[in-house]
């Protein structure tokens, strides 16, 4: 199992990072989450062949994580792929991705490729579902599970002690947004801290914890979120690099 990101900001990005998303690659399968900046550029950049990819999670509704999807799908046209693309989302986010297309006249009975929409899958080795998370917008926690490890990423949400292991979201691998300074977090948001990361991952028993989702003016410094997470959790922080790989080892 490995990660790479190709972005990790918020909805404010800075000059030098875009929003948070990043491709995953286990069981023989490469997945990308959330549509980013231009993730078919960051592929190509990082070696990958978009025409190789299996399936997209679209998390939620917001600009950052939708937003660049119909310009991902015109892209994947318009190099002229023909292998299936599965969209994983909420049910409920299908009749929006459908306009977002439909305003560019993209139609998924008129492409070349097939777009099949599901909110689950279960493939060689490999098992992809979505958890309910607490955001303004009604948003989806990808859950991975393949070579012996589990792996969620909460998107963006709010903080609330006790909701992953309610969820029975136990996994070895957290990757927990943390927009804000614990001691900037306004009190009305719907994201979280990076205190509220390392809490949530000592809560779900996890090994390694990936922080992403940056407010660019929330820290002082680049290795601020990680110190914080560790007042709350023991084991491994990373704060990721773009454009480079992670591999998640089993213990």
């Amino acid at each position: 199992m490995r990660l790479c990101f190709f972005g990790t900001s918020s909805a404010i990005p800075s000059a030098r990072n875009g929003y948070t998303s990043f491709l995953i690659e286990l069981a023989n399968k490469t997945v990308l989450v959330d549509t980013g900046d231009n993730a078919i550029r960051s592929m190509l950049e990082m070696g990958r062949d978009p025409m190789m990819l299996d399936a997209i999670i679209l998390t939620h509704e917001h600009a950052d994580h939708l937003g660049a999807f119909p310009a991902f799908i015109a892209a994947l046209e318009c190099m002229n792929r023909t292998k299936k693309l599965l969209v994983i989302m909420q049910p409920e986010l299908e009749k929006r991705v459908l306009t977002l297309l439909a305003l560019f006249d993209y139609y998924p009975e008129q492409l070349h490729f097939e777009l099949e929409f599901a909110a689950e899958w279960h493939t060689d080795g490999l098992k992809i579902d979505l958890l309910p998370g607490n955001h303004s917008k009604f948003t989806m926690m990808p859950r991975f599970v393949a070579d012996n490890r589990t792996l969620l990423y909460t998107a963006d949400t709010r903080y609330k002690a006790g909701q992953y292991a309610a969820l029975g979201a136990a996994c070895h691998t957290l990757i927990h947004e943390a927009t804000y300074s614990h001691p900037k977090l306004p009190q009305d948001t719907r994201h979280s801290s990076a205190l509220e990361a390392g809490m949530a991952a000592s809560e779900i028993g996890a090994r390694n914890l990936f922080l992403c989702h940056f407010q660019d003016d929330a820290y002082k410094n680049p290795t601020e979120p990680a110190i914080e997470a560790a007042q709350s959790f023991g084991g491994e922080i990373i704060v990721p690099g773009l454009m480079q790989w992670y591999t998640i080892k089993e213990d």
